[in-house]
């Protein structure tokens, strides 16, 4: 029996979606079987580098945590990240590299929305670097909070690669509604579990699950259906329940400028433009901030009350001089907005994602090539990071003095 075109259409979307999930499923259950992350753990050298102590006090306050690092095979001596905060914290404030940050009632929860409407440009390496970053090598111990917008779902794969399978809600969950509170349970307590531990102490993520490419549409309809009085401001309520849990929140956003990106830029409170230096990169990347003021118009008319900063960060960066030109005339139109130092282009950072992990919450030992070039990249991503940290420090301190 012959099919019409519009059956043939049916059959071919429908078979192209089982095709696309079966082939995401095996790509995830070879990757978590190849890899299954550890925490990050350091050698007696590099724990006494993180805490900047000598080795006998390092050896005294294990003994007194009653943490044996020669538990290992052949007694290696090795502290996994946890101990090492537990030693960190058990040091007199005298001993710390820095104390551990309070955030006043003056300083704002930072929310730093990472986005480019150019997709390829580095959106998911930068933002899991930043908050691993930012979690691990700034002592001041801050609770940061990573939420995947995007529906494919690769920074969760980072972190949570299997919270859709232990039904672990997802940041579509929670936008769209689809989840029923237990007896007893509040809307907060929902939303803080839905942001899950992960392999760094003080690094949280609110998933994304493959489902969540559902938001677009379910913000399209119930637009349409007049269901929604404000579009824009889903995430920025769901964050202000846990505002109280987290210092400093980063989104990861889609390459496309739907409702996910922006109820992101409604929560955000800084943002940072990802962008590789190349000439297709840079051309669509303008295009796309020669539209950008009619979104902030919209976000403007929905009260959002402005950023704190907001810069381009260069990414994939090679050494040439076809980038230094580029990278000339960038700084020509987008001098005050650029950071000053670029991410790289590294085969660490390279090797690191493809073991679901940055530079920064990966063991040394645990990268397979050159140990040098694992630390090369581990300081240019601390480098990167800083000025992040800086501008994050900058904003707390004003809010300080306006008190």
């Amino acid at each position: 029996m012959t099919i019409s075109k519009v059956e043939a259409t049916d059959i071919a979307f429908d078979e192209l979606k089982d095709g696309s999930e079966l082939y995401i499923q095996r790509r995830n259950r070879r990757l978590l079987n190849n890899h299954r992350k550890e925490l990050r753990v350091f050698t007696k050298a590099e724990a006494v580098a993180y805490l900047d102590i000598d080795a006998r006090t390092l050896d005294k306050y294990c003994k007194s945590l009653k943490i044996n690092p020669r538990r290992h095979e052949e007694s290696q001596w090795l502290l996994d990240i946890e101990e090492v905060y537990k030693v960190r914290d058990s040091l007199p404030g005298e001993l710390k590299k820095q104390l551990p940050f309070v955030r006043s009632e003056s300083q704002d929860l930072q929310v730093i929305v990472v986005q480019n409407q150019k997709g390829g440009v580095g959106k998911t390496v930068t933002a899991a670097t930043a908050a691993s970053g930012l979690a691990t090598e700034f002592h001041q111990n801050y609770r940061v909070g990573l939420i995947d917008m995007d529906g494919q779902g690769t920074l969760s794969m980072y972190y949570a690669p299997e919270s859709a399978e232990e039904g672990c809600l997802s940041v579509g969950d929670l936008i769209m509604g689809n989840y029923e509170l237990d007896e007893n349970e509040t809307l907060k307590e929902a939303i803080s579990e839905a942001f899950l531990p992960t392999t760094i102490p003080n690094l949280r993520i609110l998933p994304a699950s493959q489902s969540d490419r559902a938001i677009e549409g379910w913000f399209h309809e119930a637009v349409f259906n007049q269901q929604l009085s404000s579009p824009y401001s889903i995430l920025h309520d769901i964050i202000e329940q846990v505002k109280d849990e987290f210092d400093i929140i980063i989104i990861d956003t889609p390459p496309s400028l739907g409702y996910a990106t922006y109820n992101a830029y409604y929560a955000g409170t800084s943002v940072i433009f990802p962008l590789s230096v190349t000439e297709n990169d840079i051309d669509a990347t303008c295009s796309y901030f020669s539209y950008i003021p009619q979104v902030w118009t919209l976000l403007k008319n929905a009260k959002h009350p402005g950023y704190d900063f907001m810069k381009i960060l260069l990414t994939n960066h090679k050494e040439s001089s076809t980038t230094t030109d580029l990278q000339n005339n960038l700084y020509d139109s987008f001098s005050s907005y650029l950071y000053s130092t670029e991410f790289n282009n590294s085969e660490a950072v390279r090797q690191a994602s493809s073991l679901l992990s940055t530079v920064f919450d990966m063991s040394k030992s645990e990268y397979p090539k050159t140990k040098m070039t694992f630390q090369n990249a581990q300081q240019n991503g601390y480098e990167v990071t800083s000025q992040i940290h800086r501008d994050i420090q900058k904003v707390w301190r004003e809010q300080e003095k306006e008190q």
